[in-house]
């Protein structure tokens, strides 16, 4: 990597502008800043968060959310359907809806309807839990409440209670035996219900989620089935109560011709329920509005994809205009449940590094030790054992001509020492002394093909075999389950020196004892790498990681791995007095200890008090002093009320 370094290359490296959509670059400082509104205007220098965030000794790791980004992508969805609508001179509205599922948190939602309250944004519920939250929260009788997901009778009884409150709430029949029992609890209570049918679609998604959509899918109607629910509907004498057509064909829709298609797909099954009775004034596309992981636009990568905003937008109206068009029919106001577009951008998760690990030979074999003048390998001893000068020579005699005899030839040296190793006939010394040589030949190969087009067979790869492993001070399971469970890419980035050179080819691990609890897969340019090229770290000098895009199911998603617990939490504004400026309007304080274990059905007071008893115990035995008894107690107890993760500042 060039000595000479930038921060443009830093752009480039991380491909910031990539997946940042605007909304974060570099200052001439080299330190991650953020755009709240978009480029160019205000921006907040990240170091400085960094710097608050320490001073009011929260400490590490710690999720910012900067709400204004949120603000910025709820106008920015409302704002590009409203301009395809205009464009188009379409004779519908857009009415958007924001899943509570993809981010529950109170102040993520109550954000979210407050953006929204201009454009009428509602809510979309998916269980009795969400239900009361949206109950309770989304008051504008002209928004939109979705209830999707699977009902009891608790449930309905809960959706018909928000109709007598005269809300818009639309009951999405997922499976044929919800709809009379809605309809029998509509008239027990005496309320007109507002019911959407969701369909099955035989097009399917692309991405991840695929295989959730199309003829197979967990939720929805068969073709036979929507024609069975327009009958119970015409035999009640309610078709006037249908209003919505509903589907989805999974998350992160990474190709915008499946987007067009099921679109097409959809709009016929709309026009052809208007034309059979049924007085349906919205069309929901569900969700499935993507978010560019790796900033590639390209559908080469499950978290990438080929479109954007504006293109989903126009291609939604466009399409259900013109089979509308086609059918004769009028066209529905448009929904979408847009969450993941809405909510990723807000939220990072900031980290500290503290410490690494050098995968080799970490110093077993000296650096001052003497060298041949021919190769930078140690000159033999009189007192090696055979099979080590034989490896020395392996090392000395290393060219780029013969590296990829050279390997193997070490390899299988390497495979000797250990079968004579287990054998009892070499010591544990001459076993550290030929894997200390073998891995510097390693690392001499690197730099060797460093400089080479064509790398050899056997040697390609050990760049990422050898890579730094940086060890983090955060939970992969509670701060981004999505990486360790289906292999989600976020874009990880230092948040500061972009004007040094980063040298160290790494890998990142967490401090969970657990050794799925790394990450390997890295965004590097605009492609997907297994290592990540970060700043060699310097000694008493902190260095510090973001995790971006983190806002959307991962803070819901965390579990309680290795009783961590929720992390640090402060949100950002710009200040409206000083756009160069901005201000902490809230800190969440991450779990305790005590909070953690008290979910997990332990109390904290009764454990105290058992190692209390066994201290006491070990006082009356006079092997611990009464005052160091206390000592250690009052340590139990203060260690319980602290924060989880490590204290490395």
């Amino acid at each position: 990597m060039s000595q000479e370094w930038s921060i443009e290359k830093s752009l480039q490296l991380y491909n910031i502008p990539g997946w940042g959509a605007g909304y974060f670059s570099i200052n001439q400082k080299g330190n991650l800043v953020v755009h709240p509104f978009g480029q160019p205007g205000p921006m907040i220098d990240l170091m400085d968060v960094v710097d608050d965030i320490r001073e009011r000794k929260l400490g590490f790791p710690c999720i910012v959310r900067f709400q204004d980004v949120l603000r910025s992508r709820v106008k920015q969805l409302n704002d590009v359907f409203r301009a395809a609508i205009a464009q188009h001179n379409y004779k519908g509205s857009y009415f958007g809806v924001y899943p509570t599922k993809v981010n529950q948190m109170r102040e993520v939602v109550e954000e979210i309807l407050d953006a929204g309250a201009p454009y009428h944004f509602g809510l979309e519920a998916g269980s009795k839990g969400e239900l009361l939250i949206v109950l309770a929260l989304n008051t504008d009788p002209e928004a939109l409440t979705i209830c999707n997901g699977y009902k009891d009778e608790e449930y309905l009884r809960l959706a018909l209670l928000g109709r007598k409150l005269g809300r818009k709430i639309l009951v999405v029949i997922e499976k044929l035996s919800e709809l009379p029992h809605l309809l029998r609890l509509a008239d027990e209570m005496n309320v007109q219900p507002l019911i959407g049918l969701r369909s099955k679609l035989s097009t399917k998604g692309t991405g991840k989620w695929e295989s959730s959509s199309g003829d197979f899918a967990k939720f929805g109607l068969t073709t036979p089935e929507l024609i069975k629910a327009v009958e119970m509907l015409k035999a009640a004498g309610r078709t006037d109560a249908a209003k919505l057509f509903h589907f989805h064909v999974g998350s992160q829709l990474t190709d915008i011709r499946t987007v067009k298609d099921v679109v097409n797909e959809g709009a016929r099954f709309y026009a052809k329920l208007r034309k059979m009775g049924l007085a349906l004034e919205y069309f929901d596309v569900g969700g499935g509005l993507g978010v560019d992981y790796v900033g590639a636009r390209s559908t080469a990568y499950v978290s990438s994809l080929n479109y954007t905003m504006d293109e989903y937008a126009a291609d939604v109206v466009y399409t259900v205009q013109q089979i509308c068009t086609n059918e004769g029919v009028p066209e529905p106001n448009l929904v979408s449940e847009s969450g993941r577009a809405l909510t990723a951008h807000h939220s990072c998760l900031l980290m500290n590094v503290f410490g690494h690990i050098e995968f080799g030979e970490n110093g077993a074999v000296q650096e001052d030790a003497p060298m041949s003048e021919h190769a930078s390998a140690p000159v033999p001893s009189e007192v090696d054992a055979p099979i080590v000068r034989e490896m020395r020579e392996i090392v000395t005699s290393l060219s780029p001509k013969n590296s990829g005899e050279a390997y193997n030839d070490a390899v299988a040296k390497k495979e000797q020492a250990l079968t004579m190793f287990k054998l009892g006939i070499l010591g544990l010394e001459e076993r550290a002394a030929v894997e200390g040589l073998f891995w510097r030949l390693c690392r001499r190969l690197v730099e060797i093909n460093k400089k080479r087009k064509r790398v050899p067979g056997p040697t390609r790869g050990l760049d990422d075999k050898l890579a730094d492993q940086y060890m983090a001070n955060f939970s992969l399971f509670q701060s981004a389950p999505d990486h360790w469970a289906i292999n989600q890419l976020f874009p990880i980035v230092p948040v500061h020196r972009h004007t040094e050179t980063p040298t160290r080819d790494s890998t990142i691990v967490d401090i969970t004892c657990d050794s799925d609890g790394k990450i390997d897969t890295f965004i590097e340019g605009e492609t997907v790498d297994e290592t990540i090229a970060l700043h060699k770290l310097q000694p008493g000098e902190p260095y510090y990681l973001g995790m971006f895009l983190t806002g959307a199911y991962q803070d819901i998603m965390g579990d309680m791995h290795n009783l961590f617990g929720r992390v640090h939490e402060v949100h950002v504004f710009v200040d409206d007095d000083d756009p160069e400026d901005y201000y902490i309007e809230e800190v969440i304080p991450g779990d305790t200890m005590e909070r953690v274990l008290q979910r997990v059905q332990y109390e904290p007071s009764d454990l105290a008090k058992r190692i209390k008893q066994a201290l006491d115990s070990k006082v009356r035995e006079g092997q611990v002093k009464p005052k160091e008894s206390v000592l250690l107690t009052d340590f139990y107890e203060q260690t319980m009320r602290g924060y989880t993760y490590l204290g490395t500042e």
